[in-house]
């Protein structure tokens, strides 16, 4: 199997990951359950998932465009 880099948000992530859990009973898929279960508690625990669209480095970098570029806009616009 072979991935291909891309970049996500966290919240496509956390969806991926949850994605990956099933019904397995075996002691060995019950270990693959709990490892995605503490994924998403991590994800979740730093403020991501289900629900979360917009993370917190993008909605910091909008803030900072807009407070950037404001100035020069409204000097277009005058």
């Amino acid at each position: 199997m072979s991935f291909e880099p891309r970049r996500v948000k966290l919240h496509e992530l956390y969806r991926e990951i949850e994605a990956l859990g099933g019904g397995d009973t075996d002691p060995e898929g019950e270990a693959y359950n709990r490892a995605i279960l503490d994924a998403l508690s991590i994800l979740r625990a730093s403020g991501f998932g289900e629900g979360f669209y917009v993370d917190q480095r993008e909605y910091e970098n909008r803030g900072r465009l807009a407070r950037e570029f404001a100035p020069v806009i409204g000097a277009a616009l005058a």
